[in-house]
């Protein structure tokens, strides 16, 4: 399995990263204000560096483990669900869209719709924006909401 990463599957390994990255700061600076509770457990660092790397490495178990991880966290260490990205929950799907409004789960649609017609243009060679797309998708809902 040496092919390249897909520009999908790259994206959330950077958005895991990200959280991977806020989450180790939020905990060095509970270690550096003395604060003995541990507001970020080392378990939880430990499963997202894994799972970054089994995504990475394409294993077969890497998204049911993405989900087991996401909803441990939401349903067990619930204050640390801001860090986590509204787009890895669709990303691993499954449980992880009932914590998901229904206007976020059109959003993701009319996303993933959009990049599957840019996909199949077989004359552009200009990777799919996806951050572009969903602001612009985000704005439109708003524009509608009035």
């Amino acid at each position: 399995m040496n092919q390249p990463l897909t520009e999908r599957l790259s994206y959330h390994i950077k958005l895991l990263q990200g959280v991977e990255k806020r989450l180790k700061r939020a905990a060095a600076n509970t270690e550096a204000n003395g604060n003995d509770s541990q507001i970020i457990p080392e378990e939880i660092l430990q499963q997202i560096h894994t799972l970054i790397e089994q995504l990475t490495q394409r294993t077969d178990s890497a998204y049911q483990d993405g989900q087991d991880w996401l909803i441990n966290i939401l349903t067990h260490h619930p204050q640390l669900t801001p860090v986590i990205n509204r787009d890895l929950l669709w990303f691993f799907g499954g449980e992880c869209l009932h914590f998901m409004a229904d206007d976020e789960i059109e959003l993701f649609q009319q996303l993933d719709e959009q990049e599957a017609e840019h996909e199949s243009n077989s004359d552009t060679q200009e990777p799919f924006d996806r951050v572009a797309v969903k602001t612009l998708l985000q704005q439109n809902a708003k524009q509608f909401d009035a």
